[in-house]
C-alpha cells in the first residue's frame, strides 16, 4: 500500500507501521495501521483522543446505532479533525466481525454484537480486538491493547488511570439480554462490561478505513 508523506515522497505501508493523519485538540493524530487490503487500510487513534460518554444518559437498551458517540464521532469529530481532502479519502465501511471469535447462543444469535451501520468513524468491536489486537505474546499480557491519553486528555480529564495507560470505548456489547452490556478495553488491557454508558471515565480512540 502506498500513502504520500509529509514531503511528498511515496511510502509503503505495512500492518504495525504508524501514521499520522488529520489533527485534533492542536496534536496530529497518530493511527496504528491494523490492517491492508489493496487500496484500504484500517487504522486506529493509538491514542485516546478525547473523553465522552458512550450515550450522555444512562439508557437501558442502547446499541452502537442509536449512541451519541456514534453521532459525535461521524458529525462534530469527522468534520474537525479532518481537511475536506482528508475527508475524501475515509471510507464509508461496516462490519460482519469475525466468527471465530464469537460464539453463538440458543437459537443461532451471536454473543458478541458487530457494527452493522454504515460509518466514516467508528469504535472497534470485541471481534475485531481479537482479530487485530490479538495476545501474541505467549504469556497473557495485553500489551498491544493498552491505551494512552494525549496531553489534552491529561489536562482536561480525570480519568482511571493504571502506569499512565487508559480504558477506551468498544463499538458494542453483548447480546444476552436487554440490559445494555457496552463494552470497553481497561486500562490493564483487558476486556470488560461496562452498564453504565454514561460514564466519562473512558476515552475515545477512533478507528476508519481509508484509501489512498
Amino acid at each position: 500500500m502506498n500513502m504520500t508523506s509529509d514531503d511528498g515522497n511515496s511510502v509503503f505501508v505495512q500492518k504495525g507501521e504508524h501514521i499520522k493523519f488529520g489533527s485534533y485538540q492542536g496534536e496530529k493524530i497518530e493511527w496504528r495501521v491494523l490492517d491492508v487490503k489493496g487500496e484500504k487500510v484500517l487504522l486506529l487513534s493509538e491514542y485516546g483522543l478525547d473523553v465522552k460518554p458512550y450515550n450522555d444518559n444512562l439508557s437501558s437498551g442502547i446499541t452502537w446505532e442509536s449512541c451519541t458517540l456514534r453521532r459525535w464521532l461521524n458529525g462534530e469529530f469527522y468534520e474537525k479533525a479532518f481537511t475536506v481532502e482528508e475527508r475524501d479519502k475515509i471510507l464509508l465501511s461496516t462490519s460482519e466481525g469475525f466468527p471465530e471469535y464469537n460464539s453463538r447462543l440458543p437459537g443461532g444469535e451471536y454473543d458478541y454484537l458487530e457494527r452493522e451501520t454504515e460509518d466514516y468513524v467508528f469504535l472497534l468491536s470485541y471481534t475485531e480486538v481479537y482479530q487485530y489486537i490479538s495476545n501474541n505474546t505467549g504469556d497473557g499480557s495485553n500489551d498491544d491493547r493498552l491505551c494512552y491519553p494525549t496531553d489534552y486528555v491529561k489536562s482536561n480529564f480525570d480519568i482511571h488511570t493504571y502506569q499512565d495507560a487508559c480504558g477506551w470505548w468498544l463499538c458494542a456489547g453483548n447480546a444476552r439480554d436487554d440490559e445494555c452490556r457496552t463494552m470497553i478495553v481497561s486500562e490493564l488491557g483487558s476486556i470488560h462490561v461496562e452498564t453504565e454508558v454514561d460514564s466519562n471515565a473512558y476515552t475515545i480512540r477512533p478507528a476508519m478505513w481509508v484509501k489512498w
